[in-house]
């Protein structure tokens, strides 16, 4: 990256202005929070905004800077903070989220004195307060009449700026950010880069909460389903790290720890085994800027190996990193590694169980003294007998997958019917009692068609045709 930015050709590149406009905000906003006005580096600072709007201005009418709770965009275009002096980038993340505001618009026009007057007002609001709709409105009503700037808040029939997402939606699109994101964030251990944290906190936050408002019922049973998905995009790795952390985030919580232990347990979750070298994994996560809890149980739990988690491994390795989220990973990773079917380049072998018999293997293993007890009976309490995802067939021989929690043998639950095609038939409630394990099921991957309909089947038709 760097050497492409050193490159002539860069100068005209979009991307380097999305960067350079991204930075110069930040830079002019703490530059007038620090000066007020009158100084001559008020000048220069507003001389390099003005020339990164200028060039967006050469072929558009405006330019925005939106945040969408995740991620900064300019011009429409995610832009983030990848190199060592890309920290700004979180700074202006908790600016947008204290003032509870989703977007600044600039239009071709806009005077140097209505952008200074603009950030003279944005300047005076401290950061790293609980965002409310009331202090956005406080934040209006301090500014001028500035008809070439626009701002939006989070408040969807007020300025239209953001969707209202369902939790199912959210649920989704947390999915698709972490498995997408784990794949970057290996090359950038391997770069021996520090790993930013904000975007998996902010995540696993969201997680957190519908899982919190959502304790059982269609929107729990989603969770657990997308933690069945044996791959996402072709990444094994990637849908393994989002199985990890969704778990270990539904067990901290069925345990009744609070929110900042769920977090810290969901974040190390997904970072365990990121690298194959020890060393990095640890120096890249245990780097930070101010004492983090998260990136240090992240640190210590990236001590594991993927091979600790098969039958030998857990009995050679029957110590955690001395955390509770360590124990809690100990029975979720375990879990999730001998019920997939791992690529040989993952280099992970054997066994192979399917969900059902992976409970019943975990049990064992308490008996064994391998697992805490209490750990292991909290993570069956969340997936149930027959987890969401499992194969299993009916004393009629019909073939179903589980789509929901069966809390005991005796309990009923939501089962997909399929047909001689693994198409499905039906969707029907059925007691545990009624179905069986399939022997040979185990490590199955479903076609694409059929997965693609029980997704659409928690989030409806609607949803998926709205939201892409």
């Amino acid at each position: 990256m760097e050497e492409r930015r050193n490159q002539p050709g860069f100068e005209n590149s979009p991307t380097k202005w999305r960067y350079n406009i991204s930075k110069s905000f930040f830079t002019f906003w703490k530059t007038v929070k620090m000066y007020g006005e009158g100084n001559e580096r008020i000048d220069e600072e507003i001389a390099g905004f003005r020339k990164a709007l200028n060039f967006f201005f050469r072929e558009k009418n405006e330019v925005s800077i939106l945040f969408d709770g995740i991620d900064i965009m300019v011009d429409k275009v995610r832009t983030r903070g990848r190199r060592k002096d890309d920290k700004y980038f979180e700074d202006i993340y908790d600016l947008f989220l204290s003032l509870c505001m989703s977007g600044i618009v600039f239009k071709r026009g806009v005077s140097d004195q209505d952008i200074l007057s603009f950030f003279r007002v944005l300047g005076k609001f401290p950061v790293g307060r609980e965002p409310k709709i009331q202090t956005y409105e406080k934040f209006i009503s301090d500014l001028p009449e500035l008809d070439m700037i626009k701002t939006f808040s989070y408040d969807h029939e007020e300025s239209g700026a953001l969707p209202i997402y369902t939790p199912a939606q959210s649920l989704r699109k947390v999915y698709r950010d972490l498995a997408s994101e784990y794949l970057e964030y290996k090359k950038m251990i391997e770069m021996a880069e520090i790993i930013p944290l904000r975007i998996v906190e902010r995540n696993v936050q969201e997680l957190i909460s519908i899982s919190t408002e959502n304790r059982s019922g269609k929107i729990h049973n989603f969770i657990l389903f997308l933690s069945s998905i044996q791959s996402y995009k072709g990444s094994f790795k990637g849908s393994s790290a989002v199985t990890r952390t969704f778990l270990s985030v539904l067990t901290a919580l069925n345990l009744g720890f609070d929110r900042m232990v769920a977090k810290r347990t969901g974040v190390s979750a997904y970072f365990q085994y990121l690298s194959r070298s020890l060393d990095k994994g640890y120096m890249a996560l245990s780097r930070m800027d101010e004492f983090n809890y998260s990136r240090i149980e992240a640190a210590l739990n990236s001590s594991f190996r993927i091979t600790d988690f098969t039958e030998e491994g857990i009995r050679n390795k029957k110590c955690s990193s001395g955390t509770l989220s360590g124990e809690i990973l100990k029975v979720v990773s375990y879990y999730d590694n001998i019920t997939k079917k791992w690529p040989e380049r993952v280099g992970c072998k054997g066994p192979l169980l399917s969900r059902p018999e992976a409970l019943r293997q975990v049990l064992k293993n308490v008996k064994n003294g391998i697992f805490k007890k209490e750990i292991a009976e909290a993570f069956i309490n969340v997936t149930g007998v027959y987890p969401c995802g499992s194969l299993l067939k009916t004393k009629d021989n019909e073939l179903v997958i589980s789509g929901g929690r069966f809390k005991s043998f005796s309990d009923e639950s939501t089962v997909f019917v399929l047909d001689n095609n693994m198409k499905i038939r039906e969707i029907r409630t059925m007691k545990a009692d009624s179905i069986v394990d399939i022997l040979g099921s185990a490590g199955i991957i479903y076609p694409p068609e059929l997965l693609a309909t029980i997704l659409t089947s928690y989030i409806g038709k609607d949803d998926k045709e709205k939201n892409g």
